[in-house]
């Protein structure tokens, strides 16, 4: 391991224990959920045409996140569960910035008619 990064992970755990806490160091794909992918796909935008779940993982078994308004602005990531469920990252609306799951079924892409 690095030297820099060696520093920057001792420094986390360091502050975690002052505080009185406990840190967990993920990967960056196991924090943003994609673990689940099972399908690929270039990132593509989109938004959610109704009021839909932000949830943990794909499946309604998932905690939810949050809701989506209709309109929602959305990045698709990939896609699991037989392309049911969709990862995505919000890029507008009060859950801007999140990454979460959402129902495929409710995704609208736009569609360019040259």
């Amino acid at each position: 391991m690095r030297p820099l990064i060696r520093k920057a992970i001792t420094a986390t755990a360091a502050t975690a224990l002052t505080l009185g806490g406990v840190t967990a160091l993920a990967s960056p794909a196991s924090a943003a959920g994609t673990g689940s992918c099972t399908k690929n796909v270039p990132d593509y935008n989109g938004w959610a045409y109704t009021t839909v779940n932000l949830r943990k993982g794909p499946g309604i078994s998932h905690t939810s996140l949050g809701l989506l308004q209709p309109r929602t602005k959305i990045t698709v990531h990939c896609y699991a569960k037989s392309s049911t469920w969709a990862h995505i990252k919000v890029r507008s609306g009060a859950n801007s910035g999140k990454s979460g799951w959402i129902s495929a079924y409710y995704i609208d892409i736009p569609m360019n008619l040259n």
